[in-house]
């Protein structure tokens, strides 16, 4: 009987010392917590008063800013738009001199060569020379077209034909006749195998 009181006593003295931990612990949690809030709450009233001292502050200044947005949006869109025709064109030149970059290697490796005839060599120089030669046309052609007001245009050429793109929603039958001549000009190509294409087209 006694061994059983012992016993009872050992486990309500154990759950009262587990009790008053969770109570502690408890009371803790809650003492840090609302320290924890006060500090976010004083925070947060200082951040929201900083930024109400700022907006009233500056909102003369947001109004003006907002204004020169409104007058100057139109020539915004309008200089993005030339920026990325410029861009196009620009790419468009360099795509064609990567690639005649890339044909002249290959004719310098056949014109270094130890293994073709003489007559391979001699061919390989030819078509080098003629590709230096259509690359001075394209610039001379580039370069009137601009003086002409087709500015930003690409001009390619082949031994009989061109193919030219120009900055323009559209061209009339007179830009496309002065285009054609300045061509004929500069190249021995037949105004037939020229080719003149806006670079978007008209609306």
């Amino acid at each position: 009987m006694k061994q059983i009181f012992k016993k009872n006593q050992i486990i309500i003295t154990t759950l009262a010392v587990m009790i008053a931990i969770a109570g502690y612990l408890n009371y803790s949690g809650k003492l840090f917590g609302e320290t924890k809030s006060g500090t976010e709450e004083t925070n947060a009233d200082m951040a929201n008063k900083e930024l109400l001292d700022i907006s009233e502050d500056d909102l003369g200044n947001n109004e003006i800013a907002s204004n020169d947005s409104d007058v100057e949006g139109t020539p915004g869109e309008a200089v993005l738009t030339s920026g990325s025709m410029e861009s196009t064109v620009a790419q468009a030149k360099i795509s064609r001199e990567q690639v005649r970059s890339e044909n002249k290697e290959m004719l310098q490796s056949i014109i270094d060569s130890t293994t073709v005839s003489e007559e391979e060599k001699q061919d390989a120089i030819a078509q080098m020379l003629k590709m230096t030669e259509l690359s001075e046309q394209e610039m001379a052609i580039e370069t009137l077209m601009s003086s002409k007001g087709f500015s930003d245009a690409v001009v390619n050429l082949t031994e009989d034909s061109a193919d030219i793109v120009v900055n323009a929603a559209e061209l009339t039958d007179a830009n496309r006749a002065q285009i054609e001549d300045i061509v004929t000009r500069k190249t021995e190509i037949a105004p037939e195998n020229i080719v003149i294409s806006p670079i978007h087209a008209s609306e």
